[in-house]
């Protein structure tokens, strides 16, 4: 039986295109140009402690099992980053209603995630595990250090000074909040802005909202309106910590609680840098 011509082309055709097909190969897609650096963590019997940077995420001080997550784009820097995990053991006694009979373990990841995601949803760029017998003893760091596949937006790290503690720049930021209490007392909504100006601009940044100086003197509106003029610095005992590459200045009492604080119960984290020879608030 003789083959009809159309079909001998099309089975022609057919074994000139198919090897070109076979060879294709999928490209997989490469990490996310964008989104959200976030920890997630949970412990167990164990006291937990992490930051980012410098940046406290969790403090170790809690006795209380805990799971949560934190978005830590605005502590995420050009170059080498660090993830700090410390582990340490609880202090008990027989009265105490957090002690319990689970197994000591503790769970902490980085992940990539993007906007509308839920954190398990995201890209895993570390994790880290531990349970009883690990190598890794209590009371000891842990880092993990890692370079973020890209760097979200911010224009701080093009302009930070690199910073040195020392009684001179301690006086110097103390000084600088004694003002910035002034002015927020002032209940000026507009000179509190020219304050806190590069803080909005630049975490709005960080967190891919654009920067809308109506809403944000509208915020700053809300908050004079609720606290008044009974914004404090506290006088003294003060504990500075320097994050970030060195860039960011973070004051807080030996507590590791806010120096400025408010008759109406709120409080205003100081996190500052040096920009142009002066001090800004940032974060």
């Amino acid at each position: 039986m003789q083959m009809k011509p159309f079909l001998v082309l099309i089975l022609f055709s057919f074994f000139l295109i198919n090897p070109i097909v076979s060879e294709e190969k999928p490209v997989p897609p490469g990490p996310p140009k964008e989104g959200y650096f976030i920890v997630t963590y949970k412990n167990c019997s164990v006291n937990l402690e992490i930051d980012v940077n410098g940046y406290s995420v969790r403090s170790g001080n809690s006795n209380e099992d805990s799971s949560g997550q934190a978005d830590v784009n605005y502590w995420i820097i050009p170059g080498t980053n660090k993830l700090n995990i410390r582990l340490s053991e609880r202090k008990t006694n027989k009265k105490d209603k957090n002690k319990t009979d689970f197994p000591k373990e503790a769970e902490v990841k980085l992940i990539l995630g993007q906007k509308g995601q839920f954190p398990d949803e995201g890209v895993l760029l570390h994790h880290y595990e531990w349970k009883e017998g690990n190598q890794t003893q209590l009371g000891e760091w842990k880092e993990i250090s890692f370079e973020p596949p890209f760097l979200p937006p911010s224009e701080l790290w093009k302009q930070a000074e690199s910073l040195t503690l020392s009684k001179e720049l301690e006086t110097s930021a103390i000084d600088f909040l004694k003002d910035f209490t002034k002015v927020l007392n002032t209940k000026d909504n507009k000179k509190i802005l020219s304050v806190t100006a590069f803080r909005a601009k630049d975490t709005s940044e960080v967190r891919y909202y654009p920067y809308n100086e109506v809403d944000e003197l509208k915020s700053i509106q809300g908050m004079t309106k609720a606290i008044g003029s009974t914004w404090k610095l506290k006088p003294n005992n003060y504990k500075f910590k320097l994050l970030c590459n060195q860039q960011i200045l973070e004051i807080t009492d030996q507590k590791s609680e806010p120096v400025i604080t408010s008759k109406k119960g709120a409080a205003i984290p100081i996190y500052l840098s040096r920009i142009g020879g002066k001090w800004v608030v940032v974060r």
